[in-house]
């Protein structure tokens, strides 16, 4: 296997250098659903190519210091546990973690890949991997699965798909994210009305919010979100954000623009509260003040409701309303990749093919920070949270998800989208205008590529 992970940097290191030079593109998206700030087109040259990377021993005499990059706080326990396991059983390599917060995290990366100094082994997301994959600064890994007996079909297709660029895989997913709808029991029952359920569809949720909105109080929060919004909701009406060979946008469709239209009309009836309240106050605020029934948004809250015992004892969730009979839920996680520039290519493929396996992700289950991406150990995560209808996050994933959508210039497009929609929501536009700017703009961008 040695030989396999050598040849596979040093392809990518020839690459690495001949993109040496290329401008990059500063762009910034939607909080939903963040991407880097500045992703690089560029990196430093790699080492030559007709010089081998340093060489390692297998098995408990694996070597080398491997650096590995992340996001997110709440993984640091399950890292460190992952750390000590995995060091335990090859003495000879050391796991430097890097944590950074989400907000530097992509800057500190741009600088770093810039640099050709970007740690071992790092995370991407799917608004960006494409661009780290076309630039070389990643390598891929499909030839390393494969020898490695790594069953795919353990983990949602649609995140095999998310990271799979011009046909080579760059990064398993090590956790996901599934949108349901989550509800205020309190406030249904002061309605005298029947809680959502698997069998509602978008016209029950609408009727729904109808009904709680009163006073001070709103059926649900309808503001402007890809990942927990229309991202669901386009292709449930028969839309997509970018077709399958990602030449094109689909925002010309009318069926996307229906996927749209169907949150502003809420907003426009008055059953959410305004744009501006929930760009001031964010989404789980709101929600959490009591006074909203409804809110689509994934599992991630589930710890925050589970903070506060009085407002968690009040909510619970099931799946994403249906339209024309269609469930969709977009799937989302972040992906552990190989740099084209380690030292310790073996080291570092041995450290991504431990966070993929099965002891990291009962790790990760127990821990309760997120949903592990092997299908056998989801469920120790909601395991976590028994007073909620957790599981349907895992249906979603397996059996109606679909990839986030993401091109080589995904983080400008993203930002393009957001800026253009939010005028929709805040109906200082309508829907057709904000699509009409969005299409001609992503689709110049799409060529571009």
């Amino acid at each position: 296997m040695k030989k396999r992970i050598i040849a596979t940097i040093l392809c990518a290191s020839m690459i690495l250098a001949s993109l040496a030079g290329c401008g990059s593109n500063a762009a910034s998206t939607a909080p939903d659903a963040p991407a880097a700030t500045d992703a690089t087109e560029a990196a430093a040259p790699a080492a030559d190519a007709g010089e081998t990377a340093p060489a390692e021993t297998t098995g408990s005499d694996l070597s080398g210091e491997i650096h590995y990059a992340y996001w997110h706080d709440a993984l640091g326990p399950y890292l460190e546990e992952c750390k000590a396991n995995f060091e335990a059983a090859n003495p000879g390599v050391s796991i430097v973690l890097e944590p950074t917060s989400w907000g530097e995290y992509w800057t500190k990366l741009e600088t770093a890949a810039s640099g050709g100094a970007v740690a071992d082994v790092f995370q991407l997301n799917g608004p960006n991997i494409g661009k780290y994959a076309s630039a070389g600064i990643i390598v891929p890994i499909d030839d390393l699965v494969k020898e490695a007996n790594i069953d795919l079909s353990n983990y949602p297709q649609a995140l095999i798909d998310l990271y799979t660029v011009d046909g080579n895989l760059y990064g398993i997913a090590m956790d996901y994210d599934t949108i349901g709808l989550w509800y205020n029991k309190e406030l249904f029952d002061a309605a005298g009305l029947d809680y959502p359920n698997e069998n509602w569809t978008w016209d029950d949720m609408a009727s729904a919010a109808e009904k709680l909105t009163s006073g001070d109080v709103y059926g649900i929060i309808a503001g402007c979100a890809d990942q927990a919004g229309f991202y669901n909701t386009v292709p449930m009406y028969g839309g997509y954000i970018l077709n399958d060979d990602k030449t094109k946008s689909g925002f010309s469709l009318p069926e996307t623009r229906a996927g749209i239209q169907c949150w502003v009309d809420l907003m426009k009836a008055g059953y959410s509260p305004s744009q501006d309240s929930i760009t001031e106050n964010t989404d789980s605020v709101l929600f959490m003040s009591g006074k909203v029934g409804m809110l689509m948004a994934g599992d991630w809250f589930a710890a925050e409701f589970q903070s506060d015992p009085e407002f968690a004892a009040k909510v619970d969730c099931t799946y994403i309303p249906t339209v024309n009979g269609k469930r969709v839920s977009v799937i989302h996680g972040k992906a552990n990749c190989i740099s084209a520039s380690t030292q310790y290519p073996e080291a570092a493929w041995e450290w991504v093919k431990y966070l993929a396996g099965e002891e990291a992700n009962e790790i990760l289950g127990k821990s309760g920070a997120a949903i592990p991406t092997h299908k056998d150990y989801s469920a120790l995560y909601f395991d976590q949270f028994p007073q909620y209808n957790m599981a349907i996050f895992a249906d979603e994933a397996q059996n109606m998800s679909c990839p986030y959508p993401t091109s080589k210039t995904a983080a400008e497009w993203g930002d393009i989208i957001w800026n253009e929609l939010i005028t929709a929501y805040t109906l200082e536009t309508t829907v057709d205008e904000a699509c009409d700017h969005i299409a001609e703009q992503m689709d110049a961008l799409l060529a571009s590529e």
